[in-house]
């Protein structure tokens, strides 16, 4: 076994870094088409589409490459509007277009739905984005996820605490004082259990408060005076959107001071809204998420290198804008990782496909976000491998100032000071 895992890791690094001029010299034999489901029209349509959009610009950089197991990779497209439709639409993808792969789904609430079809009809699901942590803890051995799940953000959100922010604090992760706060659904939840776990457990920081609150509530001023009572160092907070903004605003109000504010995901303050609603008062929270302004690309392996820089230029070519957005970012790394599996085992067979999945030790720094991949028995791509990185308003943008070897940028208001001391 271990002399097939170094084979396919040395394939893959072959592959991934270029030594493929001779397939992209041949034609592809064939097409090999693959479903993929997301939300297309409803609420969820513009991640959605984002989404697909990223799915497109890296399948183009595949076709490009040599495809995939020697064919032009394809996609037939369903629109998983709600986990009722993202069932059907898996279906109809499995029996009436043949397809042997599905990815997608971007949503928590649909790769449930969509991947227990698939499963009904023997076909692998890919899974690129969801982050529900039951995903892949069903016993379905035809589900594989390449992002991280929500226990995941809380397992990188102490890591950051524990590696970063303490010695900046000029304390002992055992002597940081965290108060925990979250919207109450399955995703807070799931990320504030796994951080209050390791926090505890690996670290032994000391929590000193934790409150969850439904996220469509119009005053936290009560749970604010209970976290400035508490007097935390650090404050680990969840948030879907809107209650990020206002938590800002009224612990402001409530001279609410903290030395730093940690979260995870592109809602809360991680989305544009909470910039844009502050200004230069935005300043300081830290937000764990793909790769920023500031990645140092050259500090990736040589394969990684080749191709982010080719996929951010094909994500300049077609949006204009030097950035991926995360669902790009989500998608388009997820399909290369697939890819990568799919050259491996040379077959979509369930079976063989898994072999391969299972084989891959394959370091960070070597696919598209600076990725890894090591997929543990169920399936998922497992946290060290999967690198993310914490981005800090700066200046009304989020910037990646974490890891720092990745980094142009560095963070700043460590200890965070007054509120009009952040300008």
């Amino acid at each position: 076994m271990r002399h097939v895992k170094w084979s396919v890791v040395i394939g893959l690094v072959a592959l991934a870094s270029g030594a493929v001029g001779a397939l992209q010299a041949q034609q592809l034999s064939g097409e090999y088409k693959i479903g993929v489901l997301e939300p297309l029209t409803g609420n969820l349509a513009a991640e959605g589409k984002r989404h697909l959009e990223g799915y497109e610009i890296v399948r183009d950089l595949i076709n490009e490459r040599g495809g995939v197991m020697g064919k032009k990779l394809v996609f037939v497209v369903g629109d998983a509007v709600d986990p009722t439709v993202a069932a059907s639409e898996a279906t109809r993808l499995a029996t009436r277009e043949g397809v042997k792969i599905i990815t997608g789904t971007f949503s928590s609430t649909l790769c449930g739905a969509a991947s227990e079809a698939a499963a009904r009809q023997n076909v692998i699901y890919w899974e690129t984005s969801c982050v529900d942590p039951r995903l892949t803890k069903r016993g379905l051995k035809n589900v594989y996820r390449t992002e991280i799940d929500g226990t995941g953000f809380g397992w990188y959100n102490v890591e950051f605490i524990a590696k970063h922010l303490a010695h900046r604090l000029g304390k002992k992760t055992s002597e940081l004082r965290v108060a925990y706060l979250s919207e109450d659904s399955s995703y807070g939840q799931s990320v504030t259990e796994s951080a209050r776990q390791r926090a505890k457990a690996e670290f032994g920081m000391q929590e000193v408060a934790l409150e969850y609150y439904t996220f469509t509530t119009n005053d936290l001023t009560p749970v604010i005076l209970k976290l400035k009572n508490a007097n935390p160092d650090i404050l680990h907070h969840i948030a879907r959107n809107q209650d990020a903004i206002l938590f800002w605003r009224q612990a402001r109000e409530q001279s609410f001071e903290v030395k730093a504010v940690v979260h995870a995901g592109a809602t809360g303050y991680g989305s544009p809204d909470f910039g844009k609603a502050f200004g230069n008062d935005a300043n300081g929270p830290f937000a764990l998420l793909e790769p920023g302004p500031g990645l140092i690309i050259e500090k990736l392996r040589p394969e990684g290198q080749q191709i982010e820089r080719a996929f951010r230029q094909a994500v300049k070519a077609k949006t204009g804008s030097d950035i991926p957005t995360g669902g790009h970012q989500l998608a388009g790394g997820g399909l290369w990782v697939l890819k990568l599996v799919l050259d491996a085992a040379k077959s979509d067979d369930p079976d063989k496909f898994r072999a391969a999945v299972m084989a891959m030790d394959v370091p960070v720094g070597s696919a598209i976000n600076g990725w890894g991949m090591k997929f543990d028995e169920n399936g998922q791509n497992t946290n060290a491998r999967v690198q993310h990185y914490m981005l800090q308003w700066q200046g009304g943008q989020l910037v990646t100032v974490w890891p720092e070897e990745f980094t142009t940028n560095r963070a700043k208001w460590i200890p965070l000071g007054a509120w009009d001391q952040r300008k």
